[in-house]
C-alpha cells in the first residue's frame, strides 16, 4: 500500500510572492513550521516545532531539487506517530487522540511544491509522497487535512500581509 497527497490551490498572488513564501525561512515558519530552509540543492534543514509525545519535534529535510519560482522539492523525515500528525493538523480531540494512540513508525518522504503563473495569480501544487504501509498510511490521511489548513488558510494569510 503506497499513497500520495496532492492538493492544489489557487492563490490571487505572484508566483515570486508564493515563491518567497515556500523558501523564506521567517515566512515559511509563519504559516507551516519554525526552521532554517536555504532554497539550494543538497542544503539539509530542519523543521521544528513542541515536543510531542514519541517525537522529538523535528523533521529532517534535505533539497533535492530546485527550480526558482517553478518548483521545490525536498525529503522529510522523522518520526510519526498519531500524535504528531494530529498536533501538525491542528486537530485537538479526545475521539482522534484514542484512534491514532499507539501509531508509531518513521517518516521518510518527499515533499514537492510546483507554481505555476496565470492570469492574476499562481497555481500551487502540493505533493507529499512515500507513504508506505498501513501506519504511513493512516498518518497521511491525518496530515492531509492539515496540509490543507496550511494551504488554504495560513499560507494566504501570510501572503495577504505581504503585499
Amino acid at each position: 500500500m503506497k499513497r500520495t497527497i496532492k492538493l492544489k490551490a489557487v492563490l490571487p498572488y505572484s508566483s515570486d510572492k508564493v515563491w518567497l513564501a515556500l523558501t523564506d525561512a521567517k515566512l515559511l515558519g509563519e504559516w507551516f513550521m519554525k526552521n532554517n530552509i536555504e532554497p539550494t540543492k543538497g542544503y539539509y534543514f530542519t523543521f521544528n516545532m513542541k515536543p510531542q509525545k514519541g517525537w522529538d519535534g523535528i523533521t529532517h529535510c534535505e533539497i533535492i531539487s530546485v527550480e526558482p519560482e517553478k518548483h521545490i522539492s525536498y525529503t522529510y523525515r522523522g518520526e510519526a506517530t498519531g500524535e504528531k500528525a494530529l498536533a501538525c493538523a491542528g486537530i485537538h480531540s479526545d475521539t482522534a487522540n484514542k484512534m491514532t494512540k499507539g501509531i508509531f513508525t518513521e517518516l521518510d518522504t518527499v515533499l514537492s511544491f510546483t507554481l505555476e503563473s496565470t492570469c492574476g495569480g499562481t497555481i500551487l501544487q502540493m505533493e507529499h509522497s512515500g507513504y508506505s504501509g498501513l501506519k504511513l498510511i493512516i498518518v497521511s490521511l491525518i496530515m492531509q487535512m492539515g496540509w490543507k489548513k496550511q494551504l488554504h488558510k495560513r499560507l494566504p494569510k501570510v501572503l495577504e500581509q505581504m503585499t
